[in-house]
């Protein structure tokens, strides 16, 4: 069973932004502009996906799908646990980019 406090974390803390970058080419095409970063939504094709930096959630305001994280990945045909195993893995790093530049 995966700890809810990991859940939590992957969904709060692991910036989506950060997911993006790490996804790459296997990710939906995304740019950072007007301080938000857009990417194309999996759902309908348009590119109206922006993320919210405040509760780290992107909505598309085409279809009006949300993705946190785990749903970006699961929508790009990541099961479940694959999808929080590789997260854990970028939070991981993601924590200790953090610690050991001390922002």
């Amino acid at each position: 069973m995966i700890p809810k406090e990991l859940l939590r974390a992957i969904r709060n803390e692991l910036p989506m932004s950060v997911t993006l970058v790490k996804l790459g080419r296997q990710g939906p095409v995304s740019r950072q502009f007007d301080g938000y970063f857009h990417f194309i939504c999996l759902e309908c094709g348009e590119f109206r996906a922006t993320v919210n930096p405040r509760n780290n959630l992107a909505h598309c305001f085409r279809c009006g799908r949300n993705f946190n994280n785990i749903d970006l990945l699961m929508a790009l045909g990541y099961d479940f646990p694959a999808a929080v195993e590789v997260l854990e893995q970028w939070l991981r790093s993601h924590r200790d980019q953090h610690a050991t530049s001390g922002t």
